[in-house]
């Protein structure tokens, strides 16, 4: 969840490419579980509910 506000908070038009160039290659050590995008995808509707 906190992945995808931070998301709205940046100035990137595509998810995938904050996914691929921003999260995975800077918070890797705040995430340690970091799963691939594909995996996040499919489990991010779940988290939209919260939201």
């Amino acid at each position: 969840m906190t992945i995808l506000v931070c998301f709205h908070q940046q100035h990137y038009r595509s998810f995938k490419v904050f996914y691929c160039k921003h999260v995975c290659a800077h918070w890797r050590e705040a995430f340690p579980g970091l799963i691939s995008y594909n995996h996040f995808v499919e489990w991010m509707p779940s988290a939209l509910l919260p939201l």
